[in-house]
């Protein structure tokens, strides 16, 4: 293969298909059963020329012939081959997300049997490699295996690689490794194939302590602080406040708004107050597992609000605009990609909410539980709303040292998939 054609560059044709992988190089790769099946075929021709037995020399014939065949065919195999990445769904830690994959067989003349794919920690190295950085998902996301049992000529099959979150941030896949033993499992024939792809590992929704859950629901009911201050969708009319973003358009007062000519919202008097912000103090000068245990509070905050039908958006930075409490689930789930992309080492101290801290029912998550603001915001520890013992998964504990590259190897020979059939006609 010449060096051009090692180079990750995408074609026309892969520029017609975003998400199909781009083929790099065949890869030789140690086998032990080919080792041992080579060591015992070099033996056959001593024993045949001490023995003069006829057999010994047909048998060795034989298994050169089983070598070639095995080689042969499993290369023709790999080389029709084309496979596609489907994008991957953002995951909390400690969930479960499938990474799919669409294997295409060019062939005419030769299904594919027993065929795998798995993501490679790290980008094997190539010529001008320095172009292209490692993938960063080992760590954020667990090793999954995709298996193919038979795909079909001119036929695609699709197959799921499910891997779990265990590190909260943006996991980047990069190059796959999709090898087949196929025929007779005695050599093991590889290629890579490679595109850049995003992975959003969201933080954990730890769950609230019972006294955090009874002190949320307190806060909320406006019990410590009264109806006249918290104002909702009630039906006593509380006062008039400029137009934000979730607010819907019933509530718009066009008579006040064509007079001043501000876009002006009726708010009216409720015990309920259903805006909250959510903020979270300056982590630098924390350790990094005391700033991963407060994001997992304020995603546990997060989704204790939303199950109790509240709006909830986060507060702002100076290197960060704040996320405005609206209706719907996406914006909910942008809260979420915010705090997975938030980096303690350059976020600042939390900025008030546009409307003022008074509009809303303001949570801060300070590990220090220092003062903020003019003292109208909840300042609250990770340890106030975590319950005891909540700390990093057990999964990313168990990858570390050498126990997680066994376990990263017994995975590796143990693939699991869950194929969608095969969808037999035309090739692409």
């Amino acid at each position: 293969m010449p060096p051009a054609a090692v180079l990750a560059v995408p074609t026309n044709d892969q520029a017609d298909h975003p998400r199909r992988l781009m083929r790099l190089r065949p890869m030789p790769v140690m086998h032990v059963p080919a080792a041992v099946f080579i060591l015992t075929t070099l033996l056959l021709p001593v024993g045949a020329i001490n023995g003069q037995n006829n057999l010994l020399f047909w048998i060795f014939g034989l298994a050169i012939a089983t070598l070639v065949a095995s080689g042969t065919i499993g290369a023709w195999t790999m080389a029709s081959l084309v496979v596609e990445r489907d994008p991957v769904s953002p995951v909390h830690v400690g969930e479960v997300t499938r990474i799919t994959y669409r294997i295409t067989n060019r062939s005419r003349v030769l299904p594919a049997f027993a065929v795998s794919i798995s993501e490679l920690s790290r980008r094997p190295w190539m010529p001008r490699s320095s172009r292209r950085p490692d993938p960063t998902w080992d760590g954020k996301l667990s090793r999954g295996v995709a298996f193919a049992e038979f795909i079909p000529c001119r036929g695609t099959v699709v197959v799921h690689a499910l891997v779990a979150g265990i590190g909260r941030g943006m996991a980047r896949l990069d190059t796959a490794e999709v090898w087949t033993t196929f025929p007779f499992g005695l050599s093991r024939k590889t290629i890579l194939m490679a595109r850049e792809q995003a992975v959003l590992v969201r933080p954990r929704a730890a769950r609230l302590s019972p006294s955090a859950a009874s002190m949320l629901s307190a806060l909320l009911r406006g019990e410590n602080q009264g109806a006249s201050t918290h104002s909702g969708t009630g039906d006593e009319f509380h006062s008039l406040r400029d137009h934000s973003d979730g607010d819907p358009p019933g509530a718009i007062a066009w008579k006040r708004t064509a007079t001043t000519g501000r876009l002006l919202v009726r708010q009216n008097a409720r015990m309920l107050n259903r805006r909250v912000m959510i903020g979270i103090a300056d982590l630098s000068r924390v350790t990094p597992a005391e700033a991963e245990r407060t994001i997992a509070a304020a995603a546990g905050l997060v989704a204790a609000a939303a199950g109790l039908g509240l709006l909830v958006g986060l507060l702002g930075t100076a290197t960060r605009d704040p996320l405005p409490p609206r209706l719907g689930s996406r914006p909910l789930e942008e809260v979420f990609d915010a705090l997975a992309r938030l980096d303690p080492s350059s976020e600042g101290p939390p900025l008030p909410p546009p409307g003022g801290v008074r509009s809303h029912l303001t949570l801060i998550l300070d590990p220090a539980r220092g003062p903020w603001g003019d003292g109208s915001a909840r300042v609250l520890a990770p340890g106030d709303v975590l319950t005891p013992g909540t700390g990093e998964s057990g999964m990313r504990a168990v990858r570390r040292g050498l126990a997680g590259r066994v376990l990263d190897t017994l995975a590796s020979l143990l693939p699991v998939s869950e194929p969608d059939g095969a969808l037999k006609g035309g090739g692409r």
